[in-house]
């Protein structure tokens, strides 16, 4: 189909004055006119917007209007990267998507890994904003300044394995040499919670972007390693702050253990506070024949055929497939799962065999739905065929606690949308207040629609309320790195409403920062000083904790007043009955987020400076963060 040449004339004039650590150019593509262009953006739009959730703020603000929801033509679908991506910096493969998603239908800003973020820096890219709908399937390749939009009829069907084993084999090219990131079937068939799956396990997971890729008709998007130079103002300076980074991760106490085994440590550490999420919070005690030593990390890792999965540039011994031991399907290589992966296609379903869940997991991906939404559907559905609120005649098939292969075929019904399948597509609130009844008082949801990351949120009250009040679907702070930089307690009782909200309030921002350098969330836990150094030497800018601070919570208030303008507020601030509900064992048994709740939103209302009745950034919030500009489109003044 359609080819296009992005050249050489905007490349030269882009890089005039152009700061270290980026490309310069935007990759433009219009899936219904087939055509492709390259777009200059300024260095003072980097300096504001630095990339990855910045750019796609922006991008969304500027171009989404509120009558283009999450499946019209027009919305935006942004892949792009950071300043970090492709220098040799730590994990800075980095991908960053934004859109307006098909979960809430608001804003979205969700991160993947692997090689895309590298290899589209080095094609000559710092973004790509897609827009339009195709008139039949397509993907789209881009091999420096050549980009086709190639027919993808017989890519349909395909998973996202499949995809990208088909498209190396079409192209020639396989490893870091061709980064894929593509839709399975779940995608294709507009499954609300749809991910974007890449690389073979990595995943852009949150708020339904693949069912956004999918109404676009585009079936996968295959980056060839690029010929592009990259400059960093500094090299020395970026290799040694690198070399900063990479010892904090491998001996400060708060990162080590993600640097040896990546996110496994999570199940146990979580269980001991009652923060696994187990059997649909039915409890928070795994079951007696249950030995948590075989959950401990290291065991997690025995008996399995381990293969080097790293993203690019990465030292981290964090991401690898695995040979299946035992069982059924003996031989065949999956992707480790990550903690959310134990979770959701585990402990949240009551399944505890590692090797069905490691199955499970990449069954999930291939099909490229989110595995935490999964597991919140799955046990549902599992909790309610149990108590009889949804019979085996209404589903097809017998479905228990635990059942790997039931899970597996509930998977295929929803990701083609037969049978019950299409309404459990629509996403665990929605299918529950269809069905009603007793069903919809044990589901799992926020009230904008958006899922929990896979914890058991009535331990972690923090991340209940990041989640409840957050714009982008998924958590917006995460857990502390060091939260005395930013002049807040090291550790506070996560049962004290007060100390909770006004934290929550007070760490927002940095994850924001950190999902606009272009690399991941697991490289960038050190110190802020460590961040900006590295920044600074890569851009040529002199970056402060305080700009970077500031910069987060800019980009933070950009999409909360985006979703306002979408009639996305804080009436919807709020967990599902079963989501607030109190523990009724382990280690957090007793503890009720319920009638705490309205003062916590009020403190955190204030620590964000936002105007509690209307949710909206407050005019002196606005002018703080460099955003006076949007103070009229805001608040309806001049």
């Amino acid at each position: 189909m359609a080819q296009a040449a992005t050249g050489s004339k905007e490349t030269t004039a882009a890089k005039a004055g152009l700061p270290g650590g980026y490309a310069g150019r935007l990759l433009r593509v219009d899936l219904g006119a087939g055509r492709a262009w390259s777009q200059p953006w300024t260095p003072q739009e980097m300096h504001d917007y630095l990339g990855g959730a910045g750019l796609g703020a922006k991008i969304l603000w500027e171009e989404v209007p509120p009558e283009v929801g999450w499946d019209h033509p027009e919305n935006r679908l942004v892949l792009a990267t950071g300043p970090f991506a492709g220098l040799p910096v730590w994990g800075t493969g980095g991908l960053t998507v934004i859109t307006r998603g098909a979960m809430t239908n608001g804003a979205t800003s969700t991160q993947a890994n692997g090689f895309f973020g590298a290899n589209l820096k080095f094609s000559g890219y710092d973004a790509i904003v897609l827009q339009g709908q195709a008139p039949r399937w397509v993907y789209l390749l881009i091999h420096d300044d050549q980009v086709e939009v190639r027919d993808a009829a017989h890519l349909l069907g395909k998973d996202t394995w499949e995809t990208q084993d088909a498209l190396s084999a079409e192209i020639g090219l396989a490893g870091h040499m061709l980064s894929v990131y593509s839709i399975g079937p779940a995608g294709e068939n507009l499954v609300r919670f749809a991910a974007i799956q890449g690389d073979y396990g990595h995943v852009a997971s949150k708020n339904g972007c693949g069912a956004v890729m999918g109404q676009k008709r585009l079936k996968a998007v295959a980056i060839v390693r690029g010929t592009h130079a990259l400059r960093a103002a500094d090299p020395r300076g970026v290799i040694a702050a690198a070399d900063e980074i990479a010892h904090d991760l491998k001996t400060n106490p708060a990162a080590r253990t993600l640097y040896e085994y990546g996110t496994l440590p999570g199940v146990v550490n979580l269980h001991g506070i009652g923060a696994l999420p187990i059997k649909n919070y039915t409890t928070s005690v795994a079951p007696s024949d249950v030995d948590m030593k075989t959950w401990e990390a290291p065991a997690l890792r025995q008996g399995f055929d381990h293969r080097g999965h790293q993203c690019s540039a990465c030292g981290m011994h964090h991401c690898h497939m695995q040979v299946l031991p035992r069982g059924k399907y003996a031989g065949q290589i999956v992707d480790e799962p990550e903690y959310e992966g134990w979770s959701g296609a585990g402990w949240t379903i009551g399944l505890t065999d590692p090797v069905a869940v490691s199955w499970l997991n990449t069954r999930i991906d291939r099909a490229c739905v989110d595995v935490n939404e999964f597991g919140w559907l799955c046990g549902w559905v599992m909790e309610c065929m149990e108590k009889g609120y949804i019979t085996e005649a209404q589903l097809g098939f017998p479905l228990t606690w635990g059942d790997a292969e039931g899970a597996n075929r509930l998977l295929d019904l929803l990701s083609r949308r037969q049978g019950l399948g299409d309404l459990l597509a629509e996403g665990t609130k929605i299918a529950a207040e269809r069905l009603g009844g007793p069903a919809a008082e044990c589901a799992i949801y926020t009230g904008k629609n958006a899922s929990p990351r896979g914890h058991d949120h009535r331990a972690r009250w923090d991340e209940l309320l990041d989640t409840c009040t957050g714009s982008t679907g998924t958590l917006e702070t995460g857990p502390p790195v060091f939260p005395t930089e930013l002049g807040l307690p090291a550790r506070i009782n996560p049962f004290d409403p007060e100390q909770v909200a006004r934290q929550t309030a007070g760490l927002n921002g940095r994850r924001h920062f950190e999902d606009s350098l272009g690399a991941c969330i697991f490289t960038t836990r050190t110190t802020f000083e460590n961040l900006c150094r590295a920044l600074s030497a890569a851009t040529g800018w002199e970056v402060t904790r305080d700009d970077a601070v500031r910069f987060g919570r800019r980009i933070g208030a950009m999409f909360r007043a985006f979703n306002l303008r979408c009639g996305i507020g804080p009436d919807k601030e709020f967990p599902s009955k079963r989501y607030g509900s109190v523990p009724v064992d382990g280690p957090a048994k007793g503890q009720t987020v319920e009638k705490h709740w309205e003062h916590m939103l009020d403190v955190w209302y204030e620590g964000m400076g936002y105007d509690r009745p209307t949710g909206r950034p407050k005019p002196e919030t606005l002018r703080a963060l460099g955003l006076e500009w949007m103070i009229p489109a805001v608040w309806g003044t001049k």
